[in-house]
């Protein structure tokens, strides 16, 4: 399950470097062609929108997994080993509940927008959800890891282990 679990993260955080890049090289270029040559790339706002988007999105299971998300942890780390476990483990319901939400809001997006096509693009609306729906999956995936272990995720060198 480990290597099934990193193989996926290398494979956003690829996606999430590619996404990056196209930001800034679809800004750059159209800066230059803006000011430079007095012409704009008609598409340069909708593709760096949409690499934004997906970038924002697909790095937040990444995140999850990691455990970089902002957290306060000092009430958690008052409290006694056990207790303690259990508040962690009801905050992963908590989330995975949410992103569960998340997934089904996306879902019903892409069907609706799936026929709806971008302005400057060939792509359909639908592609503005799809990381939403990825990121979603990947983070419940994440986060069903660690509540089967027991673990919660902090920061990468602060992996603190809960009761079972």
């Amino acid at each position: 399950m480990r290597k099934l679990l990193e193989f996926g993260d290398r494979v956003l955080m690829g996606a999430v470097v590619a996404a990056m890049a196209v930001i800034v090289l679809t800004v750059a270029a159209d800066v230059v062609g803006r000011y430079g040559f007095n012409r704009s790339i008609i598409f340069a706002n909708e593709l760096s929108r949409l690499a934004f988007i997906w970038l924002s999105f697909l790095v937040m299971p990444l995140g999850i997994s990691r455990g970089l998300h902002v957290s306060i942890t000092s009430l958690l780390d008052s409290l006694p080993k056990t207790v303690a476990s259990l508040v962690v483990r009801a905050g992963q319901v908590a989330v995975i509940v949410l992103m569960g939400v998340v997934f089904a809001g996306a879902w019903v997006s892409i069907r609706g927008r799936s026929a709806e096509m971008l302005n400057t693009l060939p792509l359909s609306a639908a592609w503005f959800y799809y990381p939403l729906a990825i990121g979603s999956v990947w983070s419940i995936v994440h986060l069903l890891v660690q509540f089967v272990a027991g673990v919660q995720n902090r920061r990468a060198a602060e992996t603190i282990e809960v009761a079972s």
